[in-house]
């Protein structure tokens, strides 16, 4: 009877740690997996036949379609340069440039992957709408508040991410990771 209860608390501790483990694995995707650049994180291979069936179930529990290599790579950022997660309280300055791509669009999401909304209504940036002047790099403006230049608002408190879509860029096949450029530098302002 000791014998017959012995494995069965092993079978019940194996069967949630398994379990467990491949829940995160499937909502935060393998941690040695991806393509990282600074704070901004991607997996090239979502959308592609090289997916791994972590990448796979994710992508399923989510109802996502993502973007395959020759559709671009979409990128996530969940923390600023110096690791501290992205606050709604805080100002943020994106600033930089891009590898070459046909577009690209930037918005602010919940942690849970929902759209944010804001008083505005305006929800992200695209390099369609973005001021660049000649020689200078990318910036973009996330606050509460409005600033001037290219300004994202930000919803009144709470957690988010970021995600910068690359569309029709080469910077997701496996030539173009050996060697990634920088992406936009995620720099924290003043705090409410």
């Amino acid at each position: 009877m000791r014998l017959t209860l012995l494995v069965m608390i092993v079978f019940a501790v194996a069967a949630v740690l398994g379990l467990g483990a491949t829940l995160r694995a499937v909502t935060h995707g393998l941690p040695f997996s991806g393509l990282t650049i600074g704070p901004w994180r991607a997996d090239p291979d979502i959308g592609g036949l090289g997916a791994d069936p972590y990448l796979r179930a994710g992508v399923a529990r989510r109802g996502e379609a993502p973007l395959a290599y020759g559709d671009g790579v979409e990128f996530e950022a969940r923390t600023d340069d110096a690791g501290r997660a992205l606050d709604a309280a805080c100002d943020y300055t994106l600033e930089g440039d891009l590898p070459a791509a046909r577009l690209w669009t930037l918005a602010p999401f919940s942690p849970d992957g929902r759209r944010l909304e804001t008083a505005l209504g305006r929800r992200g940036t695209s390099s369609a709408e973005t001021v660049r002047l000649v020689g200078r790099p990318i910036a973009v403006e996330l606050s509460q508040t409005a600033k001037a230049g290219d300004w994202i608002q930000l919803p009144v408190k709470g957690a988010f991410t970021l995600r910068l879509a690359l569309y029709d860029t080469a910077l997701g096949t496996p030539l173009a990771r050996r060697t990634p450029p920088q992406l936009l530098s995620i720099k924290r302002g003043a705090c409410r």
